[in-house]
C-alpha cells in the first residue's frame, strides 16, 4: 500500500528543474544550461551566459518511448520570459531524416534535410537534454548507443555527423558527493572520441558528462556539470525565464 502510494505521488509531482553549467572540459567558456520536463515527453531548455543579454529558449518533444526527439523548436527568451520561436527541426521517422526550417533573427531562412545513419539519435547541440529525458525514463543498467548529429553550419550545410555514441555500463560510483552510475563513452565513426557520463543513482538525471567533442563551434570539447536541482512546476519555470530581463537597465 505504501509503495503504491509512493509510485502514484512520483507520477503527479513535477520533474525537478536541473541547473547545469556547460563548458570546455577545463571549465573555460561557461554557460548556464537549465533542463526541465513539463511533462513526460516534453523538454524545455533555457541557456544564458549573463542576464540582460540574448538567451536561448528551446523546446522539444520526445517520441512515445522517450527515446529520441521528434520535434525541436528553436527560440529565444522574450522580455516577459516567453519563447520567441524562429525555427523547427523535425524527425521524419519513415525516412529517418531530420528536416530543418529555421529563420534566425537577422539571417536568411535555412531549409535542409539530413538523413540519419542510424537510430535512435541525440541532437548533440541540445546539450544532452534529450539524453537526460531518456535516462530519467529508462534508468539503463546496461550499454546503450545513439547516433550523434549536430547543428554545425558550414560549406556542406547545417548538419554534421559525429558518429555513433556508445555508452558502456560502468557500475555504481561515488562522484561529486553523490551516489552515481557511471557510463564510459566512446564515439566511433567520422569523429572518434571518448568521455564519461555520471548519472544520479536515485533521480536518473545527469550529474556530469564529459566528451572530447565540442557541440558548438566556439568550444574545444564538452563538459556538462550539475549545479543544483530545484522544485519544478509551471510557476517556477516561468519565473526562471522571466528573470532573464528582470531589473535590467533601460535599453537592455
Amino acid at each position: 500500500m505504501i509503495a503504491a502510494f509512493a509510485v502514484a505521488l512520483a507520477i503527479v509531482q513535477p520533474s525537478p528543474i536541473l541547473h547545469y553549467v556547460r563548458s570546455n572540459i577545463d571549465g573555460s567558456q561557461p554557460e548556464h544550461v537549465v533542463h526541465y520536463r513539463p511533462s513526460r515527453r516534453e523538454i524545455t531548455v533555457y541557456k544564458w551566459v549573463s542576464k540582460c543579454t540574448t538567451s536561448a529558449y528551446v523546446t522539444a518533444w520526445m517520441d512515445e518511448r522517450v527515446q529520441e526527439g521528434t520535434l525541436f523548436v528553436a527560440g529565444k527568451v522574450t522580455r516577459d520570459g516567453s519563447q520567441a520561436r524562429f525555427g523547427t527541426l523535425t524527425l521524419d521517422p519513415a525516412r529517418s531524416t531530420l528536416v530543418a526550417d529555421v529563420a534566425p533573427p537577422g539571417g536568411p531562412r535555412i531549409q535542409e534535410s539530413h538523413p540519419l545513419k542510424s537510430r535512435p539519435f541525440l541532437l548533440y547541440d541540445f546539450d544532452f537534454a534529450d539524453l537526460n529525458s531518456f535516462l530519467q525514463e529508462h534508468r539503463p543498467q546496461k550499454d546503450f548507443s545513439f547516433e550523434l548529429p549536430v547543428i554545425w553550419p558550414g560549406q556542406n550545410g547545417v548538419f554534421r555527423d559525429l558518429g555513433l555514441l556508445r555508452a558502456a555500463f560502468g557500475g555504481e560510483e561515488d562522484y561529486l558527493g553523490r551516489k552515481t552510475i557511471r557510463f564510459d563513452l566512446t564515439v566511433t565513426g567520422t569523429t572518434p572520441s571518448s568521455g564519461t557520463l555520471w548519472i544520479d543513482a536515485e533521480g536518473g538525471h545527469i550529474v556530469e558528462a564529459r566528451l572530447g567533442l565540442p557541440n558548438h563551434q566556439e568550444y574545444r570539447d564538452f563538459r556538462l556539470t550539475l549545479e543544483k536541482a530545484t522544485a519544478g512546476g509551471k510557476a517556477a519555470w516561468d519565473g526562471l525565464t522571466a528573470s532573464q530581463y528582470a531589473d535590467c537597465p533601460a535599453g537592455n
